[in-house]
C-alpha cells in the first residue's frame, strides 16, 4: 500500500511540475530569422550555431533613413553571406520615404531612381530574391515619414509604386511583405485600411511584442489574451491573410523588458511558448534580438532558454 501511494504521489508530482512550466516542443516547421544589428552576419552566424540548425535567415534594415538607399557594402555583405550557405534567405525591411519626404514628392516620382537603384544593388549583390517588408508598421504613426496613419489613400499608392518600381528591373524576383504591427492607430482602423490590393502583396506580415500600455500588473496569459483580440491583432490577422489567401508572417517579434512606457512582460517563457505555437504556419519569422529599448535575449535567462528548446536544432 505504502508503495502504491507513493507511486501515486510522484505521478502527481509529475503532472503538477507539467501544468507549472511551459510546454516543450519540437521546431516549429516555418523558416527562422533573427534580427541581431545592421550588417552583423557573424552575429547572424553565431546565433545559428547556437541554435544548432542548418537554417536560420536574416533580416536587415536600410542602413539611414537619409536616402531610399543602401550602403553598396552592406549589399555585398549581405550577398556573401547568403551565397556561403545551402539554404539561407534575407529580409530587408525597406521604408516609403526617405527623412522628409512626402508622400506627395514620392507620388511625383523624386524617389523613384532611388528605388530603382536599391533593386539593382541587391540583384547584382545576389539578394534578388529578397523578401522586401515596404513600408512596414505603417499602422504605427511614430514609425517614421512613411506611416500611414495620416493619410492611409497615399501609403497605399506609394505601396503600389515602389513595387511596381522594384518588380521592373531585370533580374528581380522579390517577394513583398504587407506588414503592420499589433494595434490601431489614427486613422488605421483595421488590416484593409493601408492594404494596397493582392496584386501588390505576396506575403502579409505582423510585427509582436510582449508589451501591453498601461497594464504592468498583467498576468503573461492575460497579456497574450489582449494579443490575440485586440483590434488588428492576432486573430483580425488570421481573419485578414485568409481572406485574402496570403501566407502569414511575422517578421518581428520579441521579449521587452519591465519598467518603461512600452509595459513590456519582462523574462517570460510563456510569450515565447506561445510564439512557437503561433508561427508554426507562417511563411517566415524572425526575432528581433537587438535592443530599441526593450533588451535582447541576453537579458531575460529563462525566455532565452525556453527559446532555445522551442527553436533549436
Amino acid at each position: 500500500m505504502k508503495r502504491k501511494l507513493a507511486t501515486t504521489l510522484a505521478m502527481a508530482a509529475v503532472i503538477l511540475a507539467s501544468m507549472a512550466m511551459p510546454s516543450e516542443g519540437a521546431v516549429t516547421p516555418s523558416r527562422l530569422g533573427v534580427y541581431v544589428g545592421p550588417g552583423k552576419t557573424a552575429e547572424v552566424n553565431n546565433s545559428q550555431a547556437w541554435l544548432g540548425r542548418s537554417q536560420v535567415d536574416a533580416t536587415d534594415y536600410l542602413d539611414s533613413a537619409e536616402n531610399i538607399k543602401w550602403n553598396q557594402y552592406a549589399t555585398k555583405y549581405w550577398g556573401d553571406w547568403k551565397k556561403a550557405g545551402a539554404d539561407r534567405d534575407f529580409v530587408l525591411g525597406l521604408h516609403l520615404l526617405p527623412k522628409g519626404g512626402t508622400y506627395a514628392e514620392g507620388l511625383a516620382g523624386k524617389y523613384d531612381s532611388q528605388f530603382r537603384d536599391l533593386a539593382d544593388l541587391m540583384i547584382k549583390d545576389g539578394l534578388g530574391d529578397s523578401v522586401i517588408r515596404v513600408g512596414y508598421e505603417g499602422n504605427n504613426k511614430h514609425i517614421g515619414p512613411w506611416q500611414g496613419t495620416d493619410d492611409p489613400a497615399a501609403y497605399r499608392e506609394m505601396f503600389r509604386r515602389v513595387v511596381d518600381l522594384m518588380r521592373a528591373r531585370t533580374g528581380a524576383s522579390f517577394q513583398f511583405d504587407y506588414n503592420m504591427a499589433v494595434g490601431t492607430s489614427g486613422k488605421v482602423t483595421s488590416f484593409e485600411t493601408l492594404y494596397p490590393g493582392d496584386a501588390y502583396v505576396d506575403v502579409v506580415g505582423l510585427n509582436i511584442y510582449d508589451v501591453w500600455w498601461n497594464h504592468p500588473d498583467a498576468t503573461p496569459a492575460q497579456r497574450w489574451n489582449h494579443t490575440l483580440t485586440t483590434a488588428m491583432g492576432v486573430n483580425d490577422f488570421k481573419e485578414f491573410a485568409a481572406a485574402h489567401n496570403k501566407p502569414k508572417s511575422y517578421p518581428e517579434w520579441g521579449l521587452y523588458g519591465r519598467g518603461d512606457s512600452y509595459m513590456g512582460g519582462g523574462d517570460s517563457p510563456y510569450f515565447i511558448d506561445r510564439m512557437a505555437e503561433l508561427v508554426k504556419d507562417s511563411q517566415y519569422q524572425a526575432y528581433f534580438d537587438h535592443d530599441w529599448g526593450g533588451g535582447t535575449l541576453d537579458d531575460f535567462p529563462n525566455g532565452k532558454a525556453q527559446y532555445r528548446l522551442r527553436f533549436g536544432g
